[in-house]
């Protein structure tokens, strides 16, 4: 079958309580049965789809052909699709092949595939906290190997803790309650200022405190009859047709899958209910405690005009800046509100851009293409198929890694290394090129002398395994005698086997603990056993780096190349892949980050323009009075476009100084979870926000006032609010 969209797929069995306990909780949208017969199958959608199925139906019968670890033979077969399903492990490969047909127990039987040296296990443990003791006490019950594999799945590592994680939600939760309350808050201490009269009036009647806290709260209520419900629709149209068909049109391979639980709603809503009520608690108390004379007394501010002009001496921008600390708390909420805002914003566009694809792609992935053999249908590459990939076009530079053996001539200081009474020693030893040397080079704290090198003078040094003796005997500087022919070529040791190479040229093939010895291929050429395990080098892995620009053709190029034969010989791991399933996550942080970024900004400019519009109104009697001693229109709108322009000016400042370094906070957090993050601060996003919140927090005030000024001075100052 051929599969347009996928470099190879493995078949694998797994049985029914991994199936269900442990890869259901990764799917979406299952349908159909766990393969039972031999012939049965189970496939993603993904999958389906590169086959070129678009609406594939649960017994529908599927060819395959297919070959088995360790036999070159190829069978052909109709398989019956028993499951299908919804499944994202594929958007983060890296170009190798995967797991992607899933088998019955007993077609795994037929091919005697079901044995212990054949067989992963995977575990879950009752306990989730305490994982890591667990996997200690495994390994000591089943007595592990030396060098048995094992991985933690990266949910319960304890690097970090998990109070992290938890700390991190938790202040993201306290965070978003804020934000409501302040913006309940506000409206609700609008409200009661502005009725303050009315609940004076409502005192002289005889209405108690707790009746008009009870109509406070009522009113929030009310509100919340009213609002919940716009609120969860608008959440739905959001989360179930606007967040998917922006993650559909974005290219991503994997699409979109909608997954609705009414839970989340009910939580939304109670969640919504309680920040109301406790934004009204203290505009309701203020409503209660005041009494019925110093509501009737009541003026918006409560300051004269006699006060304004001593404390600002008449100056519209000293007036501006008394006037916006005139209600020191509403001032702080709109502040506070505003700053929040853009702190949001600015710590959500920070760790996306943070998340640089080429700096990560670069950190994680030694060169742009990485081709070895497909362990199980070959043991090297060819030299055609070498040749024939580097002459491609825009490949700028490219090194071979070859594996062979080779004879060490016997001298008393292996004794220490190697308890032999033999002549001679056979280890392995793998031979490489300059853009491999190089790649080690940068890794090792003492760069070794390249040149050198490749003339065979020195050579690098692994070990594999812990053997102290090995590490203390074979210190820089140290001698090996390589047999040549009829003579012998003495190599230099230049690095300390303690130091880890982390290249993972200095892999093997073999799990056996022992030496393993880098060398310039031009020297494995001449030092290679002809009487060894590998009779010859053998090119085991090729290394490229290409023009980034041709990085997708060349892609398809060697992808045809290696399936000429009808079969994939190759694993490929390229930056190019890389790059596009890390595009996948960006574009999803883009759509999620930008869009909770966006509402809580929108939250922090109504928040300003509700008590701007408000204040304004209020004082209308003010601004009236101001106007009849003088003020012309033009200072008047200085004047308020000062306290827009004080409120702007406040809230940036802070969120530079204050703000940053809390987004900095946050960046360094989040690094601990992502090392290969890089600073990265949004200036032209933030510049953008910037500019907005300086163009609302000015304009709004102007056009406010000029809304309230149609009418001639003598009725606006007649006017009882």
């Amino acid at each position: 079958t051929d599969f347009p969209r996928l470099n190879t797929l493995d078949m694998a069995f797994v049985d029914k309580t991994q199936w269900e306990e442990m890869f259901f909780p990764t799917f979406t949208n299952i349908i159909g049965n766990y393969a039972e017969r031999e012939n049965e199958i189970m496939l993603s959608r993904h999958v389906l789809n590169a086959m070129g199925i678009a609406h594939p139906s649960i017994g529908m019968e599927i060819p395959l052909s297919y070959t088995v670890n360790g036999s070159d033979e190829v069978y052909a077969e109709t398989f019956i699709l028993s499951q299908i399903y919804t499944e994202y492990a594929h958007s983060g490969m890296g170009g190798g092949g995967f797991v992607a047909v899933y088998t019955s127990r007993a077609f795994a039987e037929r091919y005697n595939k079901l044995t212990p040296d054949n067989t992963p296990v995977n575990i879950l443990f009752k306990d989730e906290k305490n994982v890591g003791a667990n996997v200690e006490r495994l390994k000591q019950d089943l007595s592990f190997a030396e060098n048995q594999p094992y991985i933690i799945s990266p949910a319960f590592e304890t690097r970090y803790g998990s109070g992290t994680t938890y700390m991190a939600l938790l202040m993201i939760t306290a965070f978003l309650m804020l934000t409501g309350y302040l913006l309940i808050y506000n409206v609700m201490v609008i409200s009661v200022a502005k009725d303050v009269r009315f609940f004076g009036l409502l005192k002289t009647i005889g209405t108690t405190p707790k009746q008009i806290r009870r109509i406070v709260r009522g009113q929030v209520l009310r509100l919340c009859v009213f609002g919940l419900p716009l609120g969860c629709a608008a959440a739905a149209a959001v989360s179930l047709w606007i967040v998917p068909a922006v993650i559909s049109n974005s290219g991503i391979e994997t699409g979109a899958v909608v997954s609705f639980s009414p839970l989340i709603y009910v939580g939304a809503t109670i969640f919504a209910l309680l920040t109301a009520l406790l934004g009204a608690v203290t505009p309701a108390k203020k409503a209660a405690d005041i009494s019925p004379v110093e509501a009737l007394k009541y003026t918006e501010g409560g300051v004269r005009i006699s006060s304004v002009r001593s404390s600002a001496n008449g100056k519209p921008h000293r007036m501006a800046l008394r006037n916006i600390f005139r209600d020191r708390k509403r001032a702080i909420v709109v502040l506070l509100s505003l700053f929040l805002s853009i702190v949001v914003f600015t710590s959500v566009m920070t760790i996306i851009k943070s998340m640089d694809i080429e700096h990560r792609v670069q950190r994680e992935y030694e060169f742009d293409y990485v081709i070895t053999p497909k362990w199980g249908n070959a043991i090297e590459l060819t030299d055609d198929f070498v040749s024939s990939v580097t002459a491609l076009e825009g490949v700028t530079e490219s090194g071979i890694t070859a594996l062979g053996t080779a004879e060490l001539i016997y001298s008393s200081a292996l004794d220490k290394i190697i308890d032999f009474d033999a002549g001679n020693i056979l280890f392995v030893v793998k031979g490489i090129d300059r853009l491999t040397l190089d790649h080690i080079n940068q890794t090792l704290p003492a760069p070794i002398d390249t040149a050198a090198f490749e003339r065979g003078e020195i050579a690098l040094i692994s070990t594999k395994g812990t053997e102290e003796h090995i590490i203390a005997a074979l210190t820089p500087g140290s001698v090996l005698n390589l047999k040549s022919g009829g003579g012998e070529i003495p190599v230099t040791v230049a690095n300390a086997p303690d130091i880890l190479l982390r290249s993972s040229i200095t892999i093997t093939f073999s799990d056996t603990p022992g030496l393993e010895l880098i060398v310039s291929n031009s020297l494995l050429r001449q030092v290679f056993s002809p009487g060894g395990i590998i009779h010859e080098p053998q090119i085991v892995r090729l290394d490229m780096n290409v023009e980034k620009h041709l990085d997708e053709q060349i892609f398809t190029v060697i992808d045809k190349m290696a399936g000429a034969d009808g079969t994939d010989e190759i694993e490929m791991v390229t930056r190019h892949e890389a790059r596009n399933a890390m595009r996948d996550a960006e574009v999803i942080m883009y759509v999620l980050g930008g869009g909770i970024s966006a509402i809580l900004g929108f939250i922090g400019i109504f928040n300003y323009i509700n008590v701007m519009s408000v204040g304004i109104m209020a004082r209308k009697r003010e601004l009236a009075t101001l106007e009849s001693v003088g003020m012309t229109k033009r200072q008047m709108r200085s004047m308020l476009c000062g306290e827009g322009l004080g409120y702007a000016g406040i809230t940036i400042f802070c969120a530079l100084t204050v703000g940053n370094m809390m987004t900095y906070g946050l960046f360094l957090l989040f690094k601990r979870f992502e090392e290969h993050a890089l600073f990265t601060y949004p200036l032209v996003q933030c510049a953008a926000v910037f500019a907005v919140i300086m163009l609302v927090c000015i304009m709004t005030p102007g056009i406010v006032h000029k809304g309230i000024s149609k009418n001639t001075l003598v009725e606006r100052l007649r006017e009882v609010e």
